[in-house]
Formats: structure tokens, sequence, C-alpha cells
């Protein structure tokens, strides 16, 4: 992450949350890079210190989905009745620190020049010319990380605060066990106000641990995770019984831990309970726009070619089995010049070769569109009449998804 400073306030926006950040309310903010910010791992802290940690920073979280042709790089889903789903990979996530939460000031002193940050105390020490060289500014660290936006489609749930709390950390939870994360790999935020509000996970390891997609494109992998927040959270997940030796609303072994502390009081498992149960039963369904999964299905098949009886075992048996449907079908492109059977956003060309693509002349023709399209920067896939369709899909779990059995 960059380490930055935040100087002056700029009138903006967040466009999913619609927050605003804007000079009455002292939020973000054009950055200031530090490239001498110097820092000292600690071996030890005193009690005086673990007392700050547990009142902690507050810390102001914001994001920006990447940007895509013709709009934004997002993957929209949909638990029907309970969530909707927004999959952004490589967001970039933006971290401000607007210093201590026990302090009426905000942000921190630093000296411009050198990059110290500075104490109040400190400062009424130094000479007028050092103070001239020290600002109060916010801190503030980017990244680019795979971000998931979940929002809870019923606006009373989003207005409890008991409820949004313990779900988000019961579902932290949840996730880290069944894809085996670190405490570290996982953040979660619960963002934005009224209509907007959501809950935000990102994956904070190098690179990503590739399992907020997974969410959003394996129809069972949810229902996984509710089922694993039940059992951390002393329920039965098949009934619901609560297998606590006694009952409470929480404890270290399911939901509290040293960094939720403030909020302990708003964590309730009860409350969440009816809800997992739910949502334990349902699958993701992934969106195609403003079209739901069988009127994208139904678009599709009034695009194919009426020729090809391949194209069409190949999209039924997608649909049919819960696999990701194709977002275009016979799509045009210009370099080289060619009609794809099937695509995929947003490089993906899935042809269905039927006995025809044996001849020497057809088959010549294949090769040569082929390798344009790869110079061009398209990946290529090709289905044949000859093979089993589920063989040949299972090979690209990245594209078509990954099929569970109830």
């Amino acid at each position: 992450m960059n380490c930055s400073a935040f100087t002056e306030v700029e009138n903006d926006r967040c466009p999913v949350c619609n927050t605003s950040f804007n000079a009455s309310n002292s939020e973000v903010v054009s950055l200031l890079e530090m490239p001498n910010v110097s820092l000292r791992r600690r071996e030890r802290i005193t009690c005086n210190e673990e007392e700050r940690l547990r009142q902690g920073y507050r810390i102001q979280m914001a994001y920006r989905f990447a940007p895509a042709e013709g709009g934004l790089r997002v993957i929209l889903a949909e638990v029907p009745d309970l969530l909707e789903l927004q999959y952004a990979p490589a967001a970039t996530i933006l971290l401000i620190n607007h210093g201590w939460r026990s302090r009426r000031t905000e942000g921190f002193l630093v000296n411009m020049e050198n990059g110290n940050i500075v104490s109040e105390s400190h400062l009424e020490r130094t000479s007028s010319s050092e103070q001239e060289a020290v600002s109060r500014v916010k801190l503030g660290v980017q990244d680019t990380q795979n971000l998931l936006r979940l929002r809870l489609k019923k606006a009373a749930l989003r207005e409890d605060q008991v409820f949004e709390t313990t779900l988000m950390y019961a579902l932290e939870r949840a996730i880290e066990q069944t894809f085996q994360l670190e405490d570290s790999e996982l953040v979660v935020e619960a963002l934005g106000e009224k209509e907007g509000r959501a809950l935000i996970f990102y994956e904070a390891s190098e690179g990503g641990a590739g399992v907020l997609r997974r969410l959003v494109e394996e129809p069972e992998a949810l229902a996984e995770v509710a089922q694993e927040a039940l059992k951390i959270l002393h329920f039965n997940p098949e009934t619901g019984e609560d297998l606590a030796e006694e009952e409470h609303p929480a404890c270290y072994e399911c939901l509290l831990s040293f960094s939720n502390q403030p909020v302990a009081h708003l964590l309730d498992r009860y409350r969440i309970k009816d809800f997992l149960l739910e949502l334990k039963r349902c699958r993701v369904e992934l969106q195609y726009g403003p079209r739901s999964r069988e009127e994208h299905y139904q678009w599709l098949v009034d695009r194919l070619d009426p020729r090809s009886e391949l194209e069409r075992r190949f999209l039924d048996f997608l649909y049919r089995k819960g696999y990701r449907l194709p977002d275009e079908a016979q799509k045009p492109i210009k370099d080289p010049h060619c009609r794809v059977d099937f695509f995929y956003k947003p490089n993906v060309c899935v042809f269905c070769d039927g006995s025809v693509h044996d001849e020497a002349d057809q088959r010549e023709r294949d090769e040569k569109i082929r390798r344009g399209l790869l110079l061009q920067g398209y990946r290529v896939i090709a289905i044949r009449y000859d093979q089993e369709l589920e063989e040949q899909i299972l090979k690209y779990p990245e594209v078509f998804g990954v099929w569970r059995k109830h």
C-alpha cells in the first residue's frame, strides 16, 4: 500500500453508496505522497498502548470499482428475496485514518519536511520555524484488491444494527473457516446509508485468495458458508437447535474477539439464526444486466444459429446444470472478422464445432481465425461434437463456474 497524507478536501461522492465527501465533514481528498516516512516495529506493548488499541483509530473505508468496456468491472448476482451481490475484481480500496477515537481533534501532526509524526507536547517545545513545517493531516493507504459487496434486500434488516453487525462477523468467520483463510486475509466493513447500505468484504492478502469470486459464481458456495456459520454459532445447521451448553448472545468461541470489543453489545447470534437457515437452502444466481438467469437464457436461445444443434445442446446443458451462461451469442468481432458462437466477458470466445469443422478447408479457416483472436488478446475455447459436454466444460471452471449437486 502507498503511504499518503490527505491535505485538501475535494467534493466527491461514492458512486455506489452515494456517501458525500466534502469540506463540511472533513472527508476525503487529494493524496500527497510521503516517500520519506519510516516505521519501526515494536517488540512489545505496554498496558497503556493496549488500552489505546482497544479504543482504536477512527478508520474510514472507501472503494471504487475498476473501469471496464462500457461500464464497471463487476459481476452481479443475487439470492432471491435475501441478498444482492456485486463482485469487483481489482477494486481500489482506500483507508483513511482520522486519528484516535478518544481525541476531539482529528488527524495527525506531521512534519512535512522529514515525514515524522509529532505529538502535541513535542510541538510546543519546538522552534517557530519547525512549527511552520508541521501540518495536521489525515493518513491513508490505498491498494487494489478483490471486493464483494453484499446488500440485504429487506430494508428492515439493513436498518437493524444488531442484525447487520452480527451477520457481518458471522459471515466473515464462516468464510475464513470454509475456505481455510487466516484472519488477516479477509476484511469486512459495513458502509453506506439507507438504500446504499451494504457489507463490504475484500481480500487483504497479496494477490487475493480468490474466494470472493467463488461466492458469486458457484451457486452452492454461499449456502455452504451459511451452514458453517450456523455451526460456529452453536446451532444445528439442519434443525436450528441451540447446541450451546448455556444460553448466551455471543462468546469468544463464536462471535467475540479482541478486535470487535467496541461492538460486542451489538452481537446476538439468535437474531440471525432464521436468516442463515433460509440462506443455507438457497442458491446464488448470476445476473446478466437487467435480465434474470431465465430471461437471459431465453434471450440467448433467440440468438442461436438455427443450423447448429450443438449450440443448443451446449446452452441447454449450461442452463440445466447451473453453470454460468454466456454473456452474448453470435457476437461479431471486427479483427479478425468473424462471428463467435458464445462470448464471456471480457475476452473468452467459445466455438461449438460440429462435424463440418472436420473438413480440411473449414479446419484451415478455423485455425486462421482463432490464431488471429489469440493475437488480439482473446481466449479461445472449442467445444467438440464428438466429446462429452460435461468433460469439456469441467476443464474450464474459471469460465463456466463449478456445479455442485444439492
